[in-house]
């Protein structure tokens, strides 16, 4: 059996945890210098950071790749330019292929 004290804490909980969540989540992305992936989706060049967040690889990943000269990049001063359409060729040329379930047919 529930306290009237227990009840109502646990009615505040579920009303405030909900907005406390929110305003954290809107917090961390305010003091984000970065913008979403989403945006980087219209640009032709990406650094490896941008490719990574853009396509959900690892930056080693990428730069392990580019290291092993799988996937085209181009040196700008300090930063490693990768061109959108060299990385996503990339990544269709190395697709898993699916193998047919032989129990449907």
């Amino acid at each position: 059996m529930t306290t009237p004290n227990n009840s109502l804490s646990e009615a505040l909980a579920a009303i405030f945890i909900p907005i406390v969540e929110e305003a954290v989540r809107r917090a961390l992305h305010a003091n984000s210098h970065e913008p979403p992936p989403e945006a980087y989706a219209a640009k032709e060049f990406l650094t490896i950071k941008q490719a990574a967040d853009l396509y959900g690889l690892g930056s080693s990943t990428i730069r392990l790749y580019i290291r092993k000269r799988q996937l085209a990049a181009r040196k700008v001063g300090r930063r490693v330019l990768i061109k959108r359409t060299d990385l996503e060729v990339f990544l269709d040329s190395n697709r898993i292929g699916v193998m047919p379930n032989k129990f449907l047919t």
